[in-house]
């Protein structure tokens, strides 16, 4: 199967576009940012490499259908906010893994939510190549913004997958929060 032309997708003070090499120094800031990764399944970055290697991971996943990465830009700046996507799509079971992270700066101000919404939107209402039918977003116990974000998109907690992540020399609990298509209401 070829993979899905790459979408731009827009909202009210968003682009969202492909992750390029011209990105390499925003998603090192953000992934080197202790306040960033402290809820983030990834150790902190330590060379600029290892944000190269996140972008071409993203690009690969696009070529094989695999999921889907965006880069999040102000609409009139193209100024760099973060990034959002699905990093599973299951065609046999019809589900996504969705994720996100922003640079601290821009926490707060509900760019994170409007990225959601866009995105989900794209999934759930659009000509999309797979049909998804549930959303799932897996996040630590200690998010409790990035849990109020979900739950604020109709998403449920479904339950703690104990010890399901391994990151920084240790294993971490996960929580699982779900979103079916039949609950999503733009």
């Amino acid at each position: 199967m070829d993979p899905i032309e790459f979408p731009i997708l827009t909202s009210q003070r968003l682009k969202l576009d492909s992750l390029t090499e011209l990105d390499i120094d925003d998603v090192f800031a953000i992934f080197s940012d202790p306040r960033v990764i402290e809820h983030y399944d990834v150790e902190k970055f330590r060379d600029k490499r290892e944000a190269k290697e996140l972008i071409d991971y993203f690009a690969q996943l696009h070529s094989r259908n695999g999921g889907i990465r965006w880069a999040i830009r102000h609409i009139e700046s193209g100024e760099f906010i973060g990034s959002c996507g699905y990093s599973n799509w299951n065609p046999f079971d019809h589900s996504a893994v969705i994720s996100y992270e922003l640079g601290p700066a821009y926490w707060g101000k509900g760019y994170a939510s409007e990225a959601l919404s866009r995105i989900i939107n794209y999934v759930f209402n659009s000509d999309f190549q797979f049909y998804v039918h549930r959303i799932e977003a897996l996040i630590l116990p200690s998010n409790q913004a990035s849990k109020d974000l979900v739950m604020k998109h109709h998403f449920e907690y479904e339950g703690t997958l104990k010890e399901k992540c391994y990151w920084n020399g240790a294993f971490h609990d996960m929580q699982m929060f779900g979103l079916l298509r039949k609950n999503w209401s733009a």
